[in-house]
């Protein structure tokens, strides 16, 4: 690269990461899947995998559904062991792994935006994901999205460059495996990309097979060294209708709008990339076979899953989105006349560079308000819950069970085992019934409904926040 390029991209990379930074907080979501992967990280460090398996199967198995699979892929917790390891919980440092994640993507997002357009335009696309609000503000979660983004994002780039050495895309695909089971989807595009050069290729026989040679090998020495428990998401599955991939559908062609909701003109910018995606793609559709490969594997999967999990899901999906709508832009200004075209190359520039500035005003308002509220602390990390959980570890005997709308996040920092319930008969279960004053009700028992179940409830423990019964016949 150049020298100008060098350094425009290097300020890229130093801004997204000042508001990355600026949007952290000390709290988290009541989601508790980041629970889930700090249990599995602690117990690899204590070398007791199979130990958090079987707590965890308790939860799953005990609840009135499942919130999430016994064991999630081994890939996140070995990231997230070290920093355990140097800091303890803190939180901030579990999240800043996003940061690092996210600036590694934007460095190969940005070669891939090379393999087709200017190193003008792949600095324009590069800084519109570097500084979208919504992909920075999924920062804060202490989840496994922003490192599989880079993986997958990282695969389809060796995949498009077709790298000789077929190896390493194994490889890094095993990577994106290991954080998402959906990480498996990446085939799709590597299998692709062969049936397309097969005539080229067809007689080297070891470097097609490398690929899927090295994924296996790693796979199943993955399972065989750590437990599993991934399988027990195909549980989900029973929870399908058609009504619910009807609704899933409907959904998932809507949730790109997010991506532009804290963005002013948003809406406008959404379907202006909505028609230039639909204009790219037919246009380039035999070029970029590999990446709509992924494209619609990912989406079939996601659609006839019976949870919607929101923005997280399609994260790898928006570098391709990205690409294919400036694809359709290039499309109309190839085919305006001689006299329209530099209009028209100016023009999408600076639609581009006004999207670029509204985005970086939008995520600069959102960190600057986050650091004059002192960084909230939130969720299971507020005041109200750490005294919640404190009473919990402090009073109540080691092996109690605790039920609790968040079980993972009971036995995270409750240290007790838990399980979810929203009926009476699974009660009798539990030793304790943790009940927030804010959670939805399809999460756990109302306090009405639990005071009519036919069991006796003392109260243990109370603030705003919470209530705490002991159980009993």
């Amino acid at each position: 690269m150049k020298r100008n390029e060098v350094l425009s991209l290097a300020g890229i990379l130093l801004i997204s990461t000042l508001l990355s930074l600026s949007m952290l907080t000390r709290g988290h979501l009541w989601w508790d899947d980041f629970a889930a992967y700090i249990l599995q990280a602690q117990s690899l460090s204590s070398g007791i995998p199979a130990d958090f398996v079987a707590h965890n199967t308790f939860t799953i198995e005990q609840s009135s559904y499942p919130p999430g699979p016994i064991a999630y892929p081994w890939g996140y917790p070995i990231l997230l062991t070290p920093v355990l390891g140097l800091v303890g919980m803190k939180l901030l440092a579990l999240k800043a792994l996003n940061t690092i994640f996210f600036l590694l993507f934007l460095i190969v997002f940005h070669k891939l935006a090379k393999t087709r357009f200017t190193s003008t335009w792949s600095l324009f696309l590069t800084a519109i994901l570097a500084f979208n609000p919504a992909l920075l503000q999924a920062h804060d979660q202490i989840l496994s999205d922003i490192p599989f983004l880079f993986f997958s994002t990282l695969a389809l780039l060796l995949i498009e460059k077709n790298v000789k050495q077929s190896w390493l895309i194994g490889l890094v695909i095993f990577a994106a495996f290991s954080l998402r089971t959906n990480g498996l989807l990446l085939l799709a595009p590597l299998a692709m990309m062969q049936f397309r050069s097969w005539t080229e290729t067809r007689k080297n026989w070891r470097e097609i097979s490398a690929p899927y040679a090295v994924f296996g090998a790693l796979a199943l020495l993955f399972s065989l060294l750590l437990p599993g428990g991934q399988e027990s998401y195909l549980s989900h599955f029973s929870m399908f209708t058609v009504e619910r991939w009807l609704s899933n559908a409907g959904f998932y062609l809507r949730l790109p709008a997010d991506l532009f909701k804290d963005v002013w003109l948003g809406l406008i910018f959404f379907w202006l990339w909505v028609g230039l995606f639909l204009l790219g793609m037919i246009t380039n559709f035999n070029k970029n076979l590999p990446l709509l490969a992924y494209l619609a594997v990912s989406l079939g999967l996601f659609i006839t899953w019976p949870e919607t999990q929101g923005l997280r899901f399609i994260y790898p999906l928006v570098p391709i989105g990205v690409l294919m709508a400036a694809e359709g832009w290039r499309a109309v200004a190839e085919r305006l006349s001689t006299w329209g075209t530099p209009l028209a190359r100016w023009t999408g520039l600076g639609a581009a560079m006004l999207l670029i500035l509204l985005s970086l005003a939008a995520s600069a308002q959102i960190g600057i308000t986050n650091l004059r509220n002192g960084r909230d602390i939130n969720g299971p990390f507020d005041p109200h819950s750490q005294a919640m959980f404190e009473f919990i570890r402090a009073e109540t005997p080691p092996a109690s069970v605790v039920i609790f709308f968040r079980p993972r996040a009971m036995r995270l920092l409750g240290e007790r085992d838990s399980f979810l319930s929203t009926e009476c008969a699974r009660l009798p279960l539990g030793d304790y019934l943790a009940l927030s004053k804010k959670a939805d009700d399809s999460l756990q028992l109302p306090e009405g409904a639990a005071q009519g179940c036919g069991l006796s409830l003392t109260t243990v423990f109370e603030n705003r926040r919470f209530i705490v019964y002991r159980l009993g016949e």
